[in-house]
């Protein structure tokens, strides 16, 4: 008798109605024409746990399950291609090429390629389980989360490899990545011990513990066991794989290491000029020259992490021939320095500290701005003087790996024939402005400099990097103070919302967002308001919004921007934002700013870190939730009046810059690593 189960059942995870025009939904309903009858399609509205995933597999009479989110991003062939190898074989298990991040132009990857296997996601999304043995892997493993599941099933089932179908799926964020896994109370393991000899499960393995470890640095406590977790590690010797995870996770790579083996309870972590930085657990005398980081409950057992600033000749490596050291070389005028912001986009505080270091220091002739040739600045640059190189190519690689000097806006994991941002010198400038707990973030990444907006922002970071950090301002706003001139316009600068990434054109125009910032766009009061005095409203959209910009409602009086975020601003006689931290380049040259947070309370919940300053106490503008307050405060002119509180908060913020001095301020300690 034949089987008249479905092939497969398709569980959509959407916290907020599935979009029938999305992209995701599309691709699921195109397959439909071969295989209609193959396949069913379930959405729950929920996150999925362990105990919801038990009741929702049982319930299926599909012999295949498929979990995706309303979120994520697949090929437009990735159902087709995965019913016909499920119609055609019986497996425990069907998956795709899986990524973080937006899918790339193909899905070959080399044989043998372990970078992929350490960083694709291992969730349980884009994969299709046997679903009767994904039921019974339920029932026997009851007390681990549902981020181990998928490594659960191959362990029990003993699957070692598996040859991905030419089918990619994206997870489309690497936020879990940046934050780490959040692990359930109750969960008192992580995975069973299950013999393997894949490298491949190892390295999953591996992922999962890190990432593991990066949000209990958030979540400060687990009712998972030190005892546990040496036991993960020791049994799959994880300790042997670990450079794998050393690049994007040097900081719970250290916290693994001590773990394997906790006799040792120092972690070379970044190396500087005249000292290096070490990561030591559990110190019973704390030395002068390190403090504690975190304090993390694990399972009632306390591990003191702390940080500490040792003489460089302590390295092992120091003064070994079969290790180069990247700062034995000073800087000099003969020095490779290289500079950069974002691949695609100059015009950030990088651009800005370079265009004064070549004018000003014409003597160091192998300065470079690195860029990517198709962006709208390449011809701008040049026109400037700029000696520019192509990004992250091999001749950009090959100048990283000469050069005593990365000076950039943005921090990308620069790894390169021994090479990388951990042994060699790096100024970080910063792109925004350091307004929430950035703690873990800050701590995880390295530099030997990292500038910092004015007092209040270099506070909070001194007490994280305290000889890396330097109060000077950014470049940025060097320039434009000298650009603020005659004043013509008001400024607009609304902010993104993640929820809305993969929303279609109808779904974006029904959200609170579209139509609370169209409401501004098109009020009759300000509008009029504008037209009387002869102003306009200019908008500068977020680039996720900018791709929309055609739903919303511009008019001779309200413009979208087509300026530079610095000529934008430079520009504005009043800036007002929702949440953006671009508007602190604005009060900086003395431009009065508000805030317009009509979604205040759910912008909050879905935010991956904790606000650090209030809107309410310390902002240098008004705070404004509704509309009409902000139409308001625009229409009776408030916007130019002078108000001495926040007056007296800006001048507190910006304490200790000196705005002819921020350049030279950040090339001396520079040149001086």
């Amino acid at each position: 008798m034949s089987d008249q189960r479905k092939v497969l059942t398709i569980v959509v995870q959407a916290t907020t109605a599935l979009d029938p025009e999305s992209e995701i939904y599309r691709y699921i309903m195109r397959a439909s024409l071969l295989w209609e009858n193959s396949y069913s399609i379930e959405v729950v509205d929920q996150q999925l746990d362990v105990h919801r995933l038990r009741e929702l597999v049982q319930s299926l009479d599909s012999k295949y399950v498929i979990f995706m989110d309303s979120s994520h991003i697949i090929r437009p062939d990735y159902l087709e291609k995965m019913l016909e190898y499920l119609n055609q074989n019986s497996v425990f298990l069907a998956e795709p090429k899986i990524y973080t991040g937006a899918l790339p132009q193909t899905d070959i990857i080399k044989e043998n390629d372990l970078d992929y296997y350490y960083s694709r996601d291992t969730d349980i999304f884009g994969i299709a389980f046997n679903t009767s043995r994904l039921s019974h892997i339920l029932d026997v493993f009851r007390d681990i989360d549902i981020h181990s599941l998928y490594i659960a099933y191959r362990l029990y089932w003993g699957i070692e490899k598996i040859t991905p179908l030419e089918a990619g799926y994206s997870v489309s964020s690497v936020t879990k990545v940046a934050n780490g896994l959040k692990i359930n109370r109750g969960i008192k393991r992580i995975l069973p011990v299950a013999s393997t000899g894949s490298l491949e499960m190892r390295l999953y393995i591996l992922r999962l513990v890190i990432l593991f470890l990066r949000g209990v640095r958030q979540k400060n406590s687990t009712d998972i066991s030190i005892i546990h977790l040496k036991e993960i590690i020791n049994f799959y010797r994880l300790d042997e794989i670990y450079k794998y995870s050393e690049a994007l996770h040097s900081f719970e790579t250290g916290f693994l290491i001590w773990l394997a083996d906790s006799v040792q309870d120092q972690y070379l972590y970044k190396q500087l000029s005249d000292s290096d930085i070490y990561l030591e657990f559990n110190r019973k005398n704390p030395g002068e020259d390190n403090f504690l980081l975190y304090s993390l409950d694990f399972a009632g057992s306390e591990v003191e992490v702390y940080k500490s600033y040792l003489p460089k000749e302590q390295r092992a490596s120091f003064n070994n021939p079969k290790s180069y050291d990247f700062y034995s070389s000073p800087i000099t005028p003969d020095s490779t320095i290289i500079f950069f912001d974002r691949p695609m986009q100059a015009d950030d505080n990088a651009e800005h500290l370079y265009a004064y270091f070549i004018k000003n220091y014409p003597n160091y002739h192998n300065a470079y701005f690195a860029l990517n040739p198709k962006s709208k600045d390449w011809e701008r640059l040049l026109s400037l003087g700029f000696n520019l190189i192509p990004i992250f190519n091999e001749e950009f690689y090959e100048k990283f790996l000469i050069s005593d000097l990365v000076v950039s806006s943005q921090i990308y994991s620069l790894n390169y024939r021994g090479k990388s941002l951990a042994n060699s010198r790096f100024v970080y400038l910063q792109h925004g402005v350091q307004l929430n707990d950035m703690t873990d973030w800050v701590l995880s990444k390295f530099f030997d400099v990292f500038v910092s907006t004015g007092k209040v922002e270099y506070d909070y970071l001194s007490a994280l990097a305290p000889k890396e950090t330097i109060n000077s301002g950014l470049p940025r706003f060097e320039t434009l103070a000298k650009k603020v001139g005659e004043t013509k316009h008001l400024l607009f600068m609304p902010t993104w919302r993640f929820n809305l990434q993969n929303s279609s054109t109808e779904q974006f125009m029904e959200s609170d967002y579209f139509k609370s910032i169209n409401n501004i766009f098109t009020d009759e009061n300000l509008l009029e308001f504008l037209e009387e005095n002869d102003k306009e409203l200019i908008v500068q959209l977020h680039p996720n919004t900018a791709k929309r910009s055609g739903c919303f409602n511009f008019s001779d009086r309200v413009k979208l921007s087509d300026l530079s975020y610095s000529d934008a601003i430079s520009a504005a006689e009043f800036i007002f934002t929702d949440y953006s931290s671009a508007v602190i380049d604005g009060t900086f040259v003395g431009i009065p700013i508000a805030y317009y947070q009509w979604d205040a309370e759910e912008f909050f919940n879905d935010q991956p870190y904790d606000a650090r300053l209030s809107y309410e106490d310390d902002a240098m503008g008004p705070l404004f939730t509704q509309h009409q307050q902000i139409i308001n405060h625009i229409i009776s002119g408030k916007y130019k009046e002078i108000d001495q509180k926040y007056e007296q908060r800006r001048a507190v913020f910006f304490e200790g810059v000196e705005l002819s001095k921020i350049n030279s301020r950040i090339v001396e300690r520079m040149l001086s690593l």
